[in-house]
């Protein structure tokens, strides 16, 4: 069966991504499946090679620092994107299409409407962002439209139910681990690592204002992977606040799971995560983790006191006592990450393939 996946790029390094390139490769064992998206550019992650990939020509880069030149730059792109879409359709001639994004199944929507066809029954959505991150544009497609797709996967518990209360019909469906690792951190080396896009949400200023109080960091490494819009004032505050020895920020890598095991544990600091694959990488390498406990995410992987800490949202004392904690104690290092990498198992990407092939099935009887 021909399944069209609907994106605006795959280049970037980020989490979303990386769980859509391991869905395609999920969904393309039994379909066949072409990936279309806004801008012509290289996938980051490795796609099947019988993948075929479609563009409509159009460069898509948003301006996250200013909300009105991104309000105008979606409106003004809107039409083009539309229109353009609306051939594709035609062209691919799709059984059912994937997408991943409120915006993106709002395009889709108003391309069906030019080619007179109102239903999205054929429509598979999965969800990659807490609902409680939209802004209300974002709320309103999703209230608007959710309820008219065929099979919406959303993969944190927290969320699942907020939509079930709502109305909207879901499938509880989390993120794959990324990759099975060949090797495991010892716990000793002294890097603490965050790994995330450098966008206002990861909040990586929270983390190097906490990282400047923290003791016992005498001969410890901060390590921020990540690029994004802030990078320019996470190292300016780096510099200013004299850390320069202590945090060092580097560019994504694809060999991201050696980072991991040169690493003792890992932090993240975001104010909201649709799931928070970082962690689950983190763990399924023997990294116990640090997490704010946002709404929806750290809390459907880290096992508090167990196999990491999640200190309470916006709570930056409480997190600098649990950080403190693990750059201390050794022993316990290396407790909480043998049960992070026990964890990881519940979320092993044979059987949320599993899962999802599944559902595909029974919703669109594909296989």
């Amino acid at each position: 069966m021909k399944i069209m996946v609907y994106t605006n790029s795959m280049n970037p390094a980020g989490g979303l991504e990386r769980v859509i390139s391991k869905h395609i490769n999920f969904m393309a064992l039994s379909n066949q499946v072409t990936v279309l998206t806004k801008e012509p550019s290289q996938c980051f992650y490795e796609l099947p090679a019988d993948v075929l990939l479609h563009n409509l020509g159009l460069h898509y880069k948003l301006n996250l620092k200013s909300r009105l030149c991104r309000i105008l730059f979606i409106l003004a792109h809107l039409f083009s994107t539309v229109w353009l879409l609306k051939g594709k359709l035609k062209e691919i001639n799709p059984a059912a299409i994937y997408i991943a994004t409120p915006l993106n199944l709002l395009e889709l929507f108003l391309a069906k409407l030019l080619r007179a066809q109102c239903s999205l029954s054929d429509v598979i959505v999965t969800e990659h962002a807490s609902y409680s991150g939209y802004n209300r544009a974002y709320k309103f497609i999703i209230k608007l439209l959710y309820k008219k797709v065929g099979l919406l996967c959303v993969p944190t518990k927290g969320d699942s139910n907020l939509y079930k209360e709502m109305g909207i019909k879901n499938q509880y469906l989390p993120n794959p681990l990324s990759f099975m690792p060949s090797s495991f951190s010892t716990n000793q080396q002294k890097i603490v690592l965050n790994v995330g896009r450098l966008t206002d949400d990861k909040q990586h200023s929270v983390l190097i204002n906490i990282w400047a109080k923290a003791k016992y960091k005498d001969g410890w490494i901060l390590k921020i992977i990540g690029s994004g819009e802030n990078y320019s004032d996470i190292v300016n505050q780096i510099e200013s606040m004299g850390l320069s020895d202590s945090v060092i920020i580097c560019d994504p890598t694809k060999d991201i799971e050696s980072e991991y095991v040169s690493a003792s544990f890992f932090v993240l600091t975001s104010r909201v995560e649709g799931f928070g694959l970082v962690l689950l990488e983190a763990m399924a390498c023997g990294l116990p983790c640090v997490a704010f406990n946002c709404p929806s995410g750290p809390r459907d992987i880290i096992s508090d006191g167990h196999s990491g800490f999640l200190a309470n949202a916006g709570d930056e004392e409480m997190f600098l006592n649990r950080l403190e904690t693990f750059l201390k104690d050794e022993a316990l290092r290396k407790k909480f990450g043998s049960a992070a990498r026990s964890d990881s198992l519940k979320f092993e990407e044979q059987l949320v393939r599993k899962k999802f092939n599944m559902l595909i099935g029974k919703h669109f009887k594909f296989n």
